[in-house]
């Protein structure tokens, strides 16, 4: 609904104006009703309308005054003047004001509806014509970030940048020196999914914390982990250095104090030159791949702490396969102290082998569920998220870490839910179905069944009779004892026929069960319900 405010000294004229107006299907309200320009303008003010009626002669203040007044104030108004046949000069400054609609003494209501639709007319195009601009601004802004994105990406990992890209995106990559570092933060809300997101946070942290003369730029790889490219000036590499780790120090104690978020950081060397930032990236990953703590927060190049002893790839393999073997078995707590011998074999191999911690650990994540799937679980509970890819290729250790205890604490909990009891029902079930589905196959038997339900055959034997109080073969011969009566009763097959239908291939070894079963010959049986029937 668009807001009309009306101004007009005499009574009658404003009761007129607000009853057909109210009267009209438009998509207008009256907000606001004055008897002169200074009121008018008050309320003008607090309410902003998108319409205002108003006389042209009146006290104190009249409607071009009023007009003038609430353009300077650069309120948005549509303005409709009213006036006699001799106010010409008054409606000829009207129009020197932008005033392109008027009422002509007396009027009818058809006219004021004439002007108030094409007042909405343009209201409509004004409002459709902002919001297609602002959404262009907003595409503008998406479109500079994703290209400042690319440009990023491309400097870390060694693709060739033109200068003009630089200039265009105002990005001052100019200095003695180039260095970058990866950043995490864990707790508050902050993520770095997208390049507003990022440059939010650089805004954040680089005023107080940084020199003038250094310039700040980041990107995110995976979502979750913030690479930052420092360049500026500096007194050699080590003066240069020392102001990012003491900007850094500063950020880690801020963001802890006021925000409540651990800030770790992992940083490669300085460079003299913006190719240098690719070999900066891959020393930052190295140092990041073997950080499993946050005891030190800020760690550069060079300057890693407290190294284990070199693991080999045998120790690593024994590892996982401890960890396999207690997954299987339902045995978190065991599965992830295996997990804390792991991490600290991969990290003896951080910095020398990158690539093969990546594939390690996807081997085990995939094997975990393969082992899963292999004993009945479903598939699609327990396939790793499409997440985990990101964050094994650009993660930290701590990170892997992290995601395996909950992968091995989700798997376990699954199979510590499906007990054995739960197993064992469920196979019974599928045995129960098994038997009743296939009662005239002859070849039925205890060790046709195992091998149906994949399990041993003394396994079978004993959770059935568990579960059931009776042998599979004894449950079999139940079954095809009442689907036998059952035909005999409701069918006119002959014995032999029936026999067949039971999984019988000698007619007297049937004839042999079902006495026992009915305690008379199939052909007693047949002969008493015919009886029953004729009385």
């Amino acid at each position: 609904m668009y807001r009309i405010m009306i101004v007009d000294d005499e009574d009658y004229v404003r009761d007129i104006l607000v009853k057909n107006i109210r009267s009209s299907s438009l998509a207008v309200e009256v907000v606001a009703v004055a008897g002169d320009g200074k009121e008018a303008l008050k309320s003008a003010l607090q309410l902003k309308p998108d319409i205002l009626i108003t006389d042209i002669s009146m006290p104190f203040m009249n409607g071009l005054e009023l007009i003038k007044e609430m353009q300077k104030a650069r309120l948005l108004s549509k303005y409709v003047v009213i006036s006699g046949y001799d106010e010409f000069d008054y409606a000829r400054q009207a129009i020197s004001l932008g005033v392109k609609d008027y009422l002509l003494k007396p009027f009818l209501p058809q006219e004021l509806d004439e002007v108030l639709v094409k007042m909405i007319n343009e209201l409509d195009s004004q409002k459709t014509l902002q919001q297609n601009m602002s959404l262009l601004r907003e595409q503008a802004i998406i479109r500079e970030g994703l290209y400042r994105e690319k440009v990023c990406k491309d400097l870390l990992e060694g693709r060739e940048c033109r200068e003009t890209d630089y200039k265009q995106l105002g990005m001052d990559l100019t200095g003695d020196y180039y260095l970058a570092g990866i950043l995490r933060l864990a707790g508050g809300t902050w993520d770095f999914k997208s390049q507003e997101s990022i440059e939010e946070f650089l805004l954040l942290i680089r005023d107080g914390y940084f020199p003038a003369d250094i310039s700040l730029y980041g990107v995110s790889f995976d979502g979750a982990h913030l690479v930052i490219i420092w360049c500026g000036s500096g007194n050699g590499k080590a003066a240069f250095t020392g102001k990012i780790k003491t900007g850094m120090e500063k950020i880690q104690v801020s963001l802890k104090k006021y925000y409540q978020i651990q800030l770790t950081s992992a940083i490669g060397s300085p460079y003299k030159s913006r190719e240098g930032l690719c070999a900066s990236y891959q020393e930052a990953m190295a140092v990041w791949r073997g950080m499993i703590n946050t005891e030190h927060p800020v760690l550069f190049y060079g300057e890693e702490h407290e190294k284990q002893e070199e693991g080999s790839s045998s120790s690593i393999r024994d590892w996982k396969n401890q960890i396999r073997l207690s997954v299987r078995l339902g045995q978190k707590d065991e599965a992830l102290l295996q997990l804390k011998g792991l991490i600290k074999s991969y990290a003896s191999l951080a910095n020398k082998k990158n690539d093969y911690i990546s594939v390690s650990v996807k081997e085990l994540i995939y094997a975990i569920q393969n082992d899963m799937e292999h004993a009945g679980f479903d598939r699609e509970i327990l396939e790793p998220a499409a997440s985990m890819q990101d964050r094994i290729h650009y993660g930290s250790l701590m990170d892997m870490k992290e995601m395996l205890e909950s992968y091995i604490e989700t798997c376990c909990l699954v199979i510590s839910e499906y007990s054995e009891e739960t197993k064992a029902s469920t196979v019974v079930k599928q045995i129960k179905l098994l038997l009743e589905n296939n009662i005239k196959d002859c070849k039925v038997d205890l060790e046709w069944v195992a091998d149906k339900v994949h399990f041993s055959s003394s396994y079978v034997r004993q959770i059935f009779k568990q579960h059931t109080g009776e042998g599979v073969g004894e449950y079999l011969i139940r079954k095809r004892m009442e689907h036998a009566g059952m035909l005999l009763q409701n069918t006119s097959l002959k014995i032999q026929e029936v026999s067949e239908e039971c999984g019988y291939e000698n007619q007297r070894y049937f004839a042999s069960s079902f006495k026992k079963f009915y305690g008379c010959t199939p052909t007693e049986f047949k002969k008493a319900v015919e009886e029953e029937r004729l009385y």
